[in-house]
């Protein structure tokens, strides 16, 4: 009977110490582990500077646009420049004095087999051959422009005139290179370069 008891004594006092080291273990332990949870947090902030790096090529489409416009703008001054290009043309042949002094500039020079000139000796030039020129015309073509800048532009084309002079037929053919530059609102040759091109011998 003293051994049954002591039994019972024993096993109760080994479950009182089993029941009272439980609670105090696992709080210990849950506290490193409520540690480590919250550490990964800073990782999501690392990544936030990727997506900012990510939308920084935005800024790019934005500066494709005034190329577009440029351009656009560039194609309507070549028309105008032809234009007026084709009339100085015609103005020469005319001796049209009124239209060559406001195609040509103040300080134009040009420059051809004849030598270099000045805007006034140009017009005089021109209005003295017309007296002799009769039942001519001028066709310009290949023309191609080249822009510097927004009022400043090199021409190159083609041009063929053909007519009679003092009652003999003739034919001049050359290619231009002129300089063209807006002066106070319009356009005006400032320079100009005339070379012949040799006619082919006939067959």
């Amino acid at each position: 009977m003293k051994k049954i008891l002591a039994l019972a004594v024993l096993v109760m006092a080994v479950s009182s110490l089993a029941a009272g080291q439980t609670p105090e273990t696992k709080p210990a332990q849950a506290k490193p582990a409520g540690e480590k949870v919250a550490a990964p947090e800073t990782k999501p902030a690392e990544a936030k500077p990727a997506v900012e790096k990510a939308t920084a090529p935005a800024t790019k489409p934005a500066e494709a646009k005034p190329a577009v416009e440029k351009a656009t703008a560039s194609s309507s001054a070549d028309q105008e420049l032809i234009k007026l290009d084709q009339e100085w043309g015609e103005a020469g042949l005319r001796g049209d004095t009124a239209k060559l002094e406001l195609i040509l500039a103040d300080d134009f020079q040009g420059s051809g087999p004849a030598g270099v000139q000045t805007k006034a000796q140009n017009i005089a030039e021109a209005k003295s051959n017309s007296a002799n020129i009769t039942n001519a015309t001028y066709k310009a073509d290949e023309y191609t422009v080249r822009w510097l800048d927004k009022d400043t532009a090199i021409m190159f084309h083609r041009a063929v005139e053909k007519g009679q002079n003092k009652g003999a037929d003739y034919t001049d053919q050359h290619r231009s290179i002129h300089v063209w530059k807006k002066v106070n609102g319009r356009w005006q040759v400032v320079a100009s370069q005339g070379m012949p091109i040799p006619q082919q011998p006939a067959q």
